[in-house]
């Protein structure tokens, strides 16, 4: 529901269920002024790792341990488009393959 645009950029996203670690790519964040603008897609298709989390809140960090400077990001329009996608190890873990008959 809302990122800031600092350094690190801090997501909220309610019971979001993610843990310190896990790594996360970004996609579906658009330039303004598109009609489904969100901002902040510098972020996009990048892998980040989740840390300082929260109930309702996480850290972006880069793949090596680093902080995201995101102060010169765009700003983010609350409820645009935008998603996150858990990927690396955690994704079997979270999202266990379907049954096949």
């Amino acid at each position: 529901t809302a990122i800031t645009a600092a350094f690190p950029p801090v997501v909220t996203v309610a019971s979001h269920g993610l843990s310190n670690g896990q790594r996360i790519r970004a996609t579906r964040f658009y330039n303004i002024p598109l009609a489904t603008a969100t901002g902040m897609e510098q972020l996009n298709n990048n892998l980040y790792t989740v840390q300082q989390v929260t109930t309702n809140t996480f850290q972006l960090w880069d793949q090596y341990g680093q902080a995201v400077d995101g102060r010169a990001y765009t700003p983010f329009v609350s409820n645009g488009l935008a998603q996150f996608t858990l990927t690396g190890p955690d994704l079997f873990i979270q999202n266990p393959a379907p049954v096949q008959d």
